[in-house]
């Protein structure tokens, strides 16, 4: 009668280091107490979320406020704030409301990485201002102008906009300034762990202002879900603490299920978070499609290629913006272009022959940076080649004029590409083609980059240019590809900009 039951084969008693209230503390399923590395963590991400809450009804205010001021002024009338108030407060609790929830549904109050771009911002007050014109027409307000939804929506987007990047800003700083960091525990086969761990501590800090220390690393292996795990389970075991770690990192390759199923049990117990870094391999599918098998689930993984209606929406989109783009910066061409003329007279232009569509060969047009004959000295410099991979780059390269160098900073010798843009050859944005000498280097995975056309500009260089290591290059090429949409390429032509204005890895 008062004795326990004992534990089914198939279960295992808590452990004596780990004794059940302690799972209970630390269990996903349960709120986490306001103490310990898990309580901190949950305090931090809601006084984020309640900031982040404030700021948008704060735009949306003076969203609304701004668009009726502009038309009292536009009437020529004086801007009667107790009139203007009058009017935003039956609107405004709708309004705020409607782009709190929605902001919440498309992931704008997550984590600070994964809150998303501006384009998710733009379509997700562009649906809000939809939904409260619908309500306040279907209750009866009569509107004899739709000004005030359209202005409106104008405002409050720069506003959400603006105050979310001030936001980003700040906080970013300050996190900066305590230090703060993400403890990561990298677990999976050795190879995968080095170049995660390379590139964690490499490149995050200068992106998200909140870099990542690897506190350990550890190869996955079976038993770790066992109370009485030896050798190296019980090393990975008794790694994964919640006070010494914030997150396990699984990196991609061939991962059994049973130790991967039992490392992500124990990590559910201890509340910690586990996330999967991929392996190039794994970002070739563009979509996953179910196929319906007798009594298994399967799925298509597809090439990444960009086919049909998306490559007629992206053709399009290149040869209006390229048009554009090349009238605008048809004098920083021309000035640059007689810059070049004028150090050593000799050629403007250099076509590099670059491996681009379907691993067609054409010439890459840019401002020549280097003295005449360049090309014929690289054999001898392949020994101080710095970059890894199929890539050749060296950072204080002998062969680069002084105009050259100054054009390099600032990637002003790109710009003839856009007459590869219009002529189909390229396209603004897309994986960077690569010259002939590192396309050879290149494996048959990577030349998967190649079922789309080449860009002038990518996620390559709005995350860190000549900095990143190749394997880096080719992950941001396949996510690309994998998530393209014509807002994808708006916002990183955005991007391009303060990141050639920064010079970040430019060399």
């Amino acid at each position: 009668m008062g004795m326990s039951a004992p534990y089914p084969p198939s279960a295992s008693p808590p452990s004596p280091v780990e004794p059940r209230g302690r799972l209970l503390r630390h269990d996903i399923r349960f709120v986490p107490l306001l103490s310990g590395a898990a309580g901190r963590t949950a305090v931090r991400r809601a006084l984020s979320v309640l900031a982040l809450a404030a700021l948008d009804v704060t735009a949306v205010f003076l969203g609304i406020y701004a668009a009726l001021a502009l038309k009292l002024v536009l009437l020529g009338e004086p801007v009667d704030s107790g009139a203007i108030w009058t009017v935003e407060q039956k609107a405004l609790p709708i309004a705020a409301v409607t782009v709190v929830l929605l902001f919440a549904k498309n992931g704008l109050y997550g984590s600070r990485e994964g809150r998303g771009s501006t384009a998710r911002v733009l379509s997700s007050v562009t649906l809000a201002t939809l939904i409260v014109a619908a309500i306040l027409l279907a209750t009866g307000w009569e509107f004899r102008t739709f000004y005030i939804f359209y202005s409106s929506w104008i405002f409050v987007t720069v506003l959400v906009i603006a105050l979310r990047a001030s936001y980003d800003s700040v906080t970013g700083a300050l996190l900066e300034a305590l230090r703060f960091e993400r403890r990561a525990l990298l677990v999976g086969q050795p190879d995968f762990v080095a170049e995660i761990a390379e590139s964690l501590e490499r490149t995050d800090s200068r992106r998200a202002r909140v870099p990542y220390r690897v506190v350990g690393r550890h190869e996955l292996v079976e038993g770790v879900g066992r109370e009485d795990a030896r050798g190296a389970a019980a090393g990975l075991r008794a790694a994964l603490d919640p006070d010494r770690v914030d997150e396990v990192i699984l990196t991609g390759g061939a991962v059994a299920d049973r130790p991967a199923l039992e490392l992500l049990e124990v990590c559910r117990r201890r509340g910690l978070a586990v996330r999967l870094a991929p392996t190039t391999v794994e970002l070739l599918s563009h979509s996953l499609r179910a196929i319906p098998a007798p009594g298994l689930p399967l799925f298509e993984l597809r090439p990444p290629v960009l086919s049909g209606v998306a490559f007629l929406a992206k053709r399009a989109f290149d040869l209006v913006v390229g048009g554009l783009l090349l009238v605008a910066l048809s004098p920083v061409l021309a000035l640059a272009a007689f810059a070049v003329w004028i150090e050593d007279r000799g050629p403007v232009l250099y076509r590099s022959r670059r491996v681009g569509l379907r691993e067609s060969v054409f010439d890459c047009l840019k401002l020549r940076t280097m003295r005449v004959g360049a090309d014929s000295e690289q054999q001898a410099l392949e020994h101080a080649n710095e970059a890894g991979g199929a890539l050749f780059k060296i950072r204080d390269d002998p062969r680069v004029t002084r105009v050259g160098a100054v054009l390099r900073r600032f990637s002003i010798d790109e710009l003839p590409q856009l007459l590869n843009v219009l002529r189909g050859e390229m396209s603004l944005v897309g994986p960077r083609p690569l010259p002939e000498r590192d396309y050879a280097l290149l494996d048959e995975v990577h030349r998967q980059r190649y079922l789309v056309l080449p860009g002038m500009t990518g996620l390559w260089q709005v995350s860190g240019r000549s900095d990143l290591s190749f394997e880096e290059l080719v992950r941001l090429d396949f996510y690309y590809i994998e998530t393209w949409s014509i807002w994808l390429d708006l916002v990183i032509l955005a991007r391009t900009v303060p990141a050639v204005l920064s010079r970040r890895g430019a060399w």
